[in-house]
């Protein structure tokens, strides 16, 4: 009996095994960042995959105004992209890169948007009440471009 393969019965069998080696591998898009122990569980989901996050909290606590740049480093990412502040804390969040905006998804107190801004435009939103505060940029959410702060009473 004679056996021939046909062009389609390749592309499949090369398809079935790429799409089999991938699902063994861990996220290639570099979401399996392993966040502090203090790093809480809603936070650490909206951050799984953000860009200029490696699963540590910068502790901004103790002061009453703070920065976070946008477009840190030329890129899709906040700088810090996640902190700890306390109650009270005025953060300024300042335009390195042009094209980008700080939209709260989750917020204790009111939710905010700067609107879409340009290099050197600066936002302000002051923390009243201690929670979690989920942000992202909504023109490069996709790209990883998120951000948060757990906002510690004092």
């Amino acid at each position: 009996m004679k056996s021939s393969l046909h062009r389609r019965d390749v592309l499949r069998a090369s398809t079935a095994a790429v799409v089999g080696g991938l699902a063994g591998c861990s996220n290639p898009f570099g979401s399996d960042i392993e966040f502090d122990d203090s790093v809480p569980e809603t936070v650490a989901d909206h951050l799984s995959g953000a860009n200029n996050v490696d699963g540590s909290l910068t502790d901004l606590t103790g002061q009453s105004e703070v920065t976070i740049d946008v477009g840190a480093n030329g890129s899709f990412a906040y700088g810090p992209a996640l902190a700890r502040v306390s109650t009270g804390t005025t953060v300024t969040w300042e335009w390195q890169t042009s094209g980008h905006t700080v939209t709260s998804e989750s917020t204790p107190g009111d939710s905010f948007d700067s609107g879409l801004s340009n290099t050197g435009s600066t936002f302000e939103q002051t923390f009243e009440q201690a929670g979690n505060v989920l942000y992202v940029c909504e023109p490069h959410r996709s790209q990883g471009h998120r951000g948060a702060l757990v906002v510690d009473s004092q």
